[in-house]
């Protein structure tokens, strides 16, 4: 059973515990350690996170069978489009049903909200994300580089999934 369980200010270190979990298990073929260490120090601190939540980003845990296997964060922009900020799952949880779950969840989200469409940044080497997303209907808008300090720059696809 998938339940989706709003992420607190007490759950910030196991937050970051679980992203370095997740994403060591994941991207060690697409980018560097030094980019991922890094890039969890960015996006994951609890400074970073508390600061999402002041801006009114959703944090949420995805739980199945009770246990924590992942985590999404998203947020509706000025331009009424919901940024799927972060959708990531264990290894040990994926081909469940519960990624596609996961974007039912934001896309139904976006629509009770009156938003225009679902939009996200993907790795152009994460080649089973794109598949994920395309299958679901995500279109390629747009392929941009982020560059985010320290050397390191985000190679993305801009996927967006349209319902207006």
């Amino acid at each position: 059973m998938i339940n989706f369980r709003t992420i607190t200010l007490h759950d910030l270190s196991f937050v970051h515990q679980l992203a370095s979990e997740i994403w060591n298990d994941n991207y060690h073929d697409m980018i560097s350690q030094d980019q991922i260490d890094y890039m969890l120090k960015l996006m994951y601190s609890p400074k970073r996170i508390q600061e999402d939540l002041e801006e009114d980003y959703i944090w949420e845990f995805i739980e199945y069978n009770n246990q924590i296997v992942g985590y999404l964060s998203y947020h509706i922009k000025e331009d009424k489009r919901v940024f799927l900020s972060k959708i990531y799952l264990k290894n040990s949880a994926q081909g469940l049903g519960l990624g596609k779950a996961s974007l039912n969840r934001v896309v139904n989200y976006a629509k009770t909200n009156n938003c225009k469409s679902v939009y996200l940044t993907v790795n152009r080497g994460n080649k089973k994300g794109i598949r994920a997303y395309q299958n679901y209907g995500f279109k390629i808008i747009a392929e941009e580089d982020f560059d985010i300090g320290n050397g390191f720059v985000m190679d993305d696809y801009v996927f967006e999934y349209n319902f207006t």
